[in-house]
């Protein structure tokens, strides 16, 4: 996906045409953040995998691809900390760690067990838990917004007939996050301080959001990625079932699996277990590794992008859609993996984005949060899974889908199974 430009990146980001509710001194904010060369959005940047896949073949291992993709970074310092690990087709999980956790007195390497704050790839397990609800009867595809609240709480009509699909496919019409003044306080904040950019998205400014908002009518709508209408997801699923979201994820998801690490509130064990994320790229006027705390997204936003997680739980993840263990959500989460739109940047699937690369058809996601960024990534055909976890927050993913092509493409040909180590 190409780079965006940054004026551009933040018009899309927070729907323009609602900017002139800022005011003229939001302007002046807006060109004035605009000017610094920020960025709103992730991008990944691929080379050639040829030169990869000849050393693979003639006997080199994953451990070594992994340390030629990461240690340039840590040495140019886009790398805090990182933890990558990969399945192999046979089932195997490694994992390899790099540079510092940031905790205090704590030098050593982040590992597997670590704890992240994983930002938006909190969303593919929101997708699967509606996929699960579905299956279970509890939820329907076309239960729309009117439906679910409440009679008391007032929304617009066309907010009223929002699907669940609508909002689980990115085609409700939502801007990314409304962009009014509270959001323009949040985004000066964000570039000045590296503070939380979503603060401000309560469930009480959802609900007062959707009374006077007006998405255009289905026919002329277009993909636009929003977290402000996937926290509208989570929260109608939890008005639907009773149950908060995020305790349904655990319930319904991390548990079967034996996800253990995977948590939406830290108790105190998994506090000392959590790396200390870093300033990267996002606050435009703090200085490199400069500490960052894990941002608190709230009732509305934690269930699709406040969940804390570990590399070793995420490869048993990425296992699962492999299909490589037994797992009542096999059917969910083969799902997921649909595509249901096509968009410039591919595919969108439900939670997942399905793109081709050097002519392999791979299915990931990505994450920006805080102080940290995160990658998944699958390739169903040659049955191999990358993931990267990192505590330095970085637009720029040059880990994950580099590796796992990399991987992919050398296990498809002729089907050699790279070494571990």
């Amino acid at each position: 996906m190409p780079t965006m430009h940054p004026i551009k990146n933040i018009c899309l980001a927070f729907g323009g045409r609602r900017f002139a509710a800022a005011g003229s001194a939001g302007l002046l904010i807006f060109l004035g953040l605009a000017g610094t060369g920020c960025r709103i959005t992730a991008t990944r940047q691929v080379s050639d995998p040829a030169p990869a896949i000849a050393r693979l073949q003639a006997g080199g291992s994953i451990k070594a691809e992994a340390d030629r993709l990461v240690k340039p970074l840590l040495a140019s310092g886009e790398v805090f900390g990182m933890v990558v690990g990969v399945v192999t087709p046979d089932g195997a999980t490694h994992c390899f760690g790099y540079g510092q956790t940031g905790r205090p007195g704590n030098f050593d390497p982040p590992t597997g067990d670590d704890l992240f704050q994983i930002g938006s790839l909190s969303k593919l397990f929101a997708e699967t838990l509606l996929v699960r609800l579905v299956e279970e009867n509890r939820l329907r595809y076309e239960d729309t917004v009117r439906g679910i609240l409440p009679t008391n709480i007032p929304v617009s009509l066309e907010a009223g007939r929002l699907t669940l699909y609508d909002l689980a496919t990115h085609t409700s019409g939502l801007p990314r996050e409304p962009f009014t003044r509270s959001q323009l306080v949040s985004l000066f904040s964000y570039f000045l301080h590296g503070n939380n950019l979503y603060a401000h998205l309560t469930i009480p400014y959802l609900l007062d959001y959707l009374r006077d908002c007006h998405p255009q009518p289905k026919a002329p709508r277009e993909y636009v990625y929003s977290n402000f209408g996937a926290g509208l997801l989570a929260y109608l699923i939890e008005k639907k079932t009773g149950q908060p979201t995020a305790d349904l994820t655990i319930e319904k998801i991390c548990r079967p699996l034996g996800m253990t690490n995977s948590v939406f509130f830290l108790d105190a064990g998994r506090t000392n277990r959590l790396t200390v994320g870093h300033v990267g790229g996002q606050a435009c006027w703090k200085s490199a590794n400069h500490p960052l705390a894990p941002w608190d997204m709230g009732d509305l936003l934690r269930p699709i992008s406040g969940m804390y997680s570990s590399v070793n739980d995420l490869l048993i993840f990425a296992r699962a859609n492999l299909g490589m263990m037994p797992t009542p959500l096999a059917a969910a989460l083969a799902q997921t993996h649909q595509v249901q739109i096509n968009t410039s940047r591919g595919g969108e699937a439900l939670g997942w984005i399905v793109s081709k690369y050097d002519g392999r058809t791979l299915t990931f996601k990505d994450g920006v949060m805080s102080g940290y960024c995160s990658y998944i990534g699958l390739d169903l055909d040659a049955h191999v899974a990358v993931v990267v976890l990192a505590n330095k927050f970085n637009w720029d993913e040059k880990v994950g889908m580099n590796l796992l092509l990399r991987l992919a493409s050398t296990t498809a040909a002729g089907g050699i199974k790279p070494k571990g180590r």
